[in-house]
């Protein structure tokens, strides 16, 4: 089966579970405002981002393996993006809470946010897999004890209790925000490495074609360890030489390499044969004609 079938044979399950997760994050909300509860208002919010970056995701999908790498691009920037959406907006919504809870709260929420966090429980423990559930599960159980200790608070005339709805909103307002940030640090070291690498490949690149014996960098693979550059590197030369010639060469380049670079630590040289067509004569030396192609 190719992978074009497989993504068309996943694509209405993934399609059901977006528009469920936005159905549960609208459910939510309704219910939270009419309410008053802030727990699971931040809840609805935090499944309305589960909802958007599932979307952005499903979207990205639909391409399959014609994106190139703009596109690659874009859709990163778009996820960052809606990273830092949420993780302002989670903010405010922790700053709300805070204060709440400074100018006192007065009264639980309604009995309903207690049915529609169960309620929401059960359709995800039903329906949802293990991986789509995720951190949707603690936000959850963070507003359902939130919610229920301020309505158990009501019940044992503990007024004290209520403030536990506005401190459970805080704390999914939190997890919201640690989610974001490391979306966004995420990208950053991704395009960051991006970066040295490109910029590293293009120095050697630059250094091996001075090497004399060398005609072109066939490929050049250089890799973050750390912080020091593990280099894999294909040189071609010229084909009538011998291979002790062509090995002294790549030994001339990785001595080269290792002490023209200190954060390059260790490089791997393969040798091909340059064939540009038939004769072909390098400046290497002018009596290469004469030269044999074993050694005698």
């Amino acid at each position: 089966m190719s992978t074009e079938q497989r993504y068309a044979k996943a694509k209405p399950a993934e399609q059901a579970g977006l528009w469920g997760t936005a159905a549960l994050a609208l459910f939510k909300g309704i219910v939270g405002g009419l309410a008053g509860s802030k727990s699971l208002l931040a809840d609805a919010f935090r499944t309305a981002a589960e909802f958007a970056a599932a979307f952005a995701l499903l979207s990205g999908k639909q391409e399959g393996s014609k994106k190139t790498a703009a596109m690659l691009r874009t859709e990163a920037l778009t996820k960052v993006f809606l990273a830092v959406f949420f993780l302002i907006t989670s903010l405010e919504i922790g700053i709300s809470a805070i204060r709440s809870i400074a100018e006192g709260v007065d009264k639980p929420p309604h009995w309903t946010t207690l049915a529609a966090i169960l309620l929401s429980l059960l359709v995800r423990e039903m329906f949802f897999s293990q991986k789509e559930r995720g951190s949707s599960l603690y936000c959850s159980l963070a507003a359902l004890v939130g919610a229920g200790g301020a309505m158990l608070g009501k019940a044992a005339a503990l007024p004290a209790l209520y403030y536990l709805d506005p401190a459970a909103a805080i704390v999914i307002a939190v997890i919201v925000m640690l989610s974001g940030y490391r979306t966004i640090a995420g990208f950053v070291r991704k395009d960051a490495k991006a970066e040295i690498q490109s910029e590293d490949t293009e120095i050697l690149m630059q250094l091996i074609q001075r090497v004399e014996g060398v005609i072109t960098v066939e490929s050049i693979q250089a890799k973050e360890q750390g912080h020091y550059v593990v280099a894999d590197i294909v040189i071609s030369v010229n084909p009538r030489i011998s291979v002790l010639e062509g090995h002294e060469i790549a030994k001339r380049t990785k001595q080269l390499l290792l002490t023209r670079f200190g954060h390059v630590t260790d490089v791997t040289i393969h040798v091909e044969p340059y064939d540009p067509g038939y004769p072909y004569k390098s400046n290497h030396d002018p009596n290469q004609e004469q030269m044999p192609t074993l050694l005698q």
